[in-house]
């Protein structure tokens, strides 16, 4: 029972450091228009507005889904949100992927 006890209270305490490090992660926004969908690789690239807060201006970037129902439902042509993270200019993780009306 002890034994069970300290794994439950290992797990508990493993939990709570990612619900930290999770936290500490900063998430952004995008609005743009769909120039492609890879649906097999898992990418989407939009030809987006500037994103002020990163200093990044109006582009097209290519983004990783994160998540394999990220872009469901998303074609081509549509206007859309993105919310992601990034580590730098060059890459990007898309969590969510919104169709916005025209």
């Amino acid at each position: 029972m002890t034994n069970t006890f300290a794994r439950l209270a290992a797990v508990a305490t493993l939990s709570f450091a990612a619900l930290s490090a999770q936290a500490d992660v900063n998430t952004y926004s995008a609005h743009g228009s769909v120039v492609a969908v890879d649906a097999a690789d898992q990418k989407i690239t939009v030809k987006q507005d500037a994103v002020t807060e990163l200093g990044w201006p109006a582009r097209t970037f290519t983004y990783v889904a994160d998540g394999s129902n990220v872009l469901k439902g998303i074609a081509v042509g549509q206007t859309v949100d993105v919310k992601f993270t990034t580590s730098n200019a060059f890459n990007g993780s898309a969590h969510f992927v919104t169709p916005v009306g025209q």
